[in-house]
């Protein structure tokens, strides 16, 4: 913002608009050491005198920003499913021919299943079953649910291309495949032949979506 701008803003908005902005580094610092702190000892872990020591702030400041630990939980989860529409609206995945599509969407929502914050979000997942922690779980829908929404697959499919029911399939099947390889790689992080096995599912979509799109006939 150019000085000139600055000073054109009354005080007052300033003002709100710099504590605003503190306020989302303190809340995204404290989202970052409860996800890092889940990544590498687990959901238990997150005390916390954990949180504390790894944002570098008070439990008061903490409670100030979420309330509670469950709010950062809920926060984390909300953050990972906005994170995931994020990538899989991006215009990247919207360019080029079908298979080029596909072999973006692999990758795209690979890097996603490997990330933290979704490794995170498992794990608060399933904490969730066997303990008392209450979370707004309707606040968001699963990120395949999402990936499957008819306008979604229409845009990504270009509406002509294939059946409605073929490219959902395909899309289940590309996603609990690459969910169940993130669990793999989180039991064994060199796990081999990565890029072979992401190659492997590229090439059953093609063959599932691409080779075929031509022989089916599109339902009304």
């Amino acid at each position: 913002m150019q000085i000139a701008e600055a000073m054109s803003i009354p005080m007052d908005r300033r003002g709100n608009s710099l504590q605003a902005q503190k306020a989302r580094a303190t809340r995204d610092k404290i989202i970052h050491a409860v996800v890092s702190i889940i990544r590498e000892s687990g959901l238990r872990a997150a005390s916390a005198s954990a949180i504390t020591a790894r944002a570098g702030i008070t439990w008061g400041a903490v409670q100030h920003h979420f309330g509670s630990k469950n709010d950062i939980l809920q926060a984390i989860l909300e953050r990972a499913y906005r994170v995931y529409l994020e990538r899989i609206n991006s215009p990247a995945l919207h360019q080029g021919d079908l298979a080029t599509r596909i072999d973006c969407y692999i990758d795209t929502i690979w890097a996603h299943y490997r990330s933290d914050l979704y490794f995170s979000f498992q794990e608060i997942l399933m904490a969730h079953r066997d303990t008392d922690m209450v979370l707004d779980l309707h606040s968001f829908r699963p990120a395949e649910a999402s990936a499957l929404s008819l306008e979604w697959l229409q845009d990504f499919f270009h509406k002509n291309e294939q059946s409605q029911q073929t490219i959902s399939q395909a899309i289940r099947f590309a996603h609990r495949f690459l969910a169940g390889f993130a669990v793999d790689c989180t039991l064994e992080p060199k796990m081999p032949f990565e890029q072979e096995h992401l190659a492997s599912l590229k090439g059953l979509l093609r063959a599932q979506l691409v080779d075929q799109s031509n022989r089916i006939e599109i339902p009304n």
